[in-house]
């Protein structure tokens, strides 16, 4: 989970409340208290809320949960005389800006702003290969930008440096130069450059001192750029209303040019019977109007009214949610089951521990990996995606244990390693219980994964037999299907697999699936 630091005075201020009251509202809207060391606190906050990456979006939840400030916040919209030119750059296509007047900075607030960026850009932003942020003040700029590629022998002051240098030196002379020029063609950088000819940033590597945000700041000009343009336009949104938050005449400028920015709201039909019969409570239409109005939200026609940076919100079921924490989860009833019947073990959970005792037994050690994986599943088998992921790591439904453990396998690092896990996959849109071993080592074949399904088999009284099998994935002529008492497969994994995997030593998987049914 995010790990953000605010000063207990600024959270105070933005929300006007004294700081024994915003830590039990924190718990309220789940985010957790880790540390308090003087004046400065450190909150948990979860990954589904981005806004919440700093005290700005901290704060607006929490004055809806008081009732210091509920419904919509304020936004006032109008076109920008700032004018962007957006030449095409193929790694990082889009572009996005939006100019916020009227903003009241001092060195906590800036601070509040640089985390929410950073915190964005190695979280949603992937470590900005997705996306990649920048402040400016307006102030120093002049207008027209354009978005166009530069020479590496072209000369900038970069953030924290007092003289002009080379952008190829500050490539070397930087930790952000070393860590993300890979991400983008080194010779002939894309970035921002305004009418005076001066570079704002080296897109997405570093910013430059020329037009830097400073507490003497009170217009700013954000730019987001990326891949994804959902991505782009989702990050602005996040950037916008944080920084309302410090604004006094809430104005915004949408900035004309490039992938242009398109400020709407989120309308879902939502029947507050169904939320009710959700959290299985009694909400009346007042109480549910006042719950969703606490969430930030709004209530026309039958639909709920979201603001464009509550990203998280996709359905009415996402909106039940949000009642249920304005409600409090300790305040919703509880119930005994209505079923008159003595409790047994689920034939899948004994067969599961069987499995654990015989593998254990036979020299395997148990892992254990989250359901949500990357894309490098998709070489195994058709996974379900994610709509909104909230990283890379954590893009697709596993329906396969088996690339999991290979990358088990490729951070263990030793000569020989034996591997199991058992827990859920998803296949053909069923949930199963699968179990997955892998034996890694010099000169392991098929036949060390046929002799340990064999003898798991034996010990677990099962009936399995082998037929030839061709899978993607597998060497040719190198898998079998498992038939019999459980279905499944054997196999010694493609070293182009492995290597894809970070893996490079011989490895054979089996990966046996438990249907879960009564």
């Amino acid at each position: 989970m995010p790990v953000i630091d605010i000063a207990k005075f600024d959270i105070e201020r933005l929300t006007g409340l004294k700081f024994e009251e915003v830590a039990k509202l924190l718990e309220h809207v789940k985010c957790e208290v880790e540390e308090a060391d003087g004046e400065r606190v450190k909150v948990e906050v979860t990954h589904d809320r981005p806004d919440h990456f700093s005290a700005e979006g901290l704060a607006r939840t929490l004055k809806g949960v008081a009732g210091v400030e509920t419904g919509l916040p304020v936004i006032k919209l109008g076109p920008s005389p700032i004018k962007l030119v957006a030449g095409h750059i193929e790694e990082r296509p889009y572009i996005s800006m939006a100019v916020v007047r009227g903003v009241r900075l001092d060195d906590e607030a800036v601070r509040q702003l640089i985390q929410l960026q950073e915190k964005i850009h190695e979280t949603y932003g992937r470590g900005r290969r997705r996306i990649a942020i920048g402040y400016y003040d307006v102030s120093k700029i002049k207008p027209p930008i354009y978005y166009r590629r530069i020479s590496q022998d072209d000369e900038y002051t970069p953030l924290g440096f007092d003289k002009p240098i080379k952008v190829r030196d500050m490539y070397q002379l930087t930790e952000q130069g070393r860590r993300y020029s890979p991400l983008i063609h080194i010779e002939r950088p894309p970035a921002l450059v305004d009418s005076a000819g001066q570079i704002m940033v080296v897109i997405p590597v570093l910013g430059s001192e020329c037009c830097k945000i400073t507490e003497r700041t009170t217009d700013v000009l954000i730019d987001v750029t990326g891949t994804d343009p959902r991505a782009v336009v989702n990050a602005l949104s996040i950037l916008i209303y944080a920084l309302l938050e410090r604004s006094g005449p809430r104005q915004v400028e949408l900035v004309e040019g490039g992938t242009g920015y398109s400020h709407e709201y989120v309308k879902i039909e939502t029947d507050e019977r169904a939320v009710g019969d959700l959290l299985g409570v009694e909400l009346s239409r007042a109480d549910f109007l006042r719950y969703v109005k606490m969430a930030r939200f709004d209530y026309v026609d039958g639909h709920v009214v979201v603001p464009p940076y509550r990203i998280n919100v996709l359905s009415w079921v996402d909106v039940a949610e949000e009642v249920a924490v304005m409600i409090g989860y300790n305040q919703l009833p509880r119930e005994a089951p209505r079923v008159m019947a003595a409790g047994r073990r689920h034939r899948v959970e004994v067969a599961t521990q069987e499995l654990r005792k015989s593998l254990l037994s036979m020299g395997f050690t148990e892992v254990n990996n989250y359901v949500l994986t990357d894309d490098s599943v998709g070489d195994f088998c058709r996974p379900a995606r994610v709509a909104n992921p909230i990283s890379e790591l954590y893009t697709t439904v596993r329906c396969s244990l088996v690339p999991q453990l290979v990358a088990t396998a490729a951070a263990v690092k030793r000569r020989e390693v034996k591997l199991f896990e058992v827990g859920e996959v998803v296949r053909e849109g069923r949930t199963v219980r699968a179990l997955a071993l892998l034996i890694s080592r010099e000169g392991a074949t098929l036949t060390d994964g046929l002799s340990a399904i064999k003898a798991l088999c034996h010990r677990l009284g099962w009936s399995c037999k082998f037929k030839p099998l061709e899978a993607a994935w597998a060497l040719p002529s190198r898998a079998a299907e498992v038939v019999g008492d459980v279905a499944g497969y054997v196999a010694e994994v493609n070293p182009d697999i492995l290597t894809k995997l970070r893996h490079t030593t011989p490895t054979v998987a089996a990966e046996l699936f438990i249907h879960m049914q009564s």
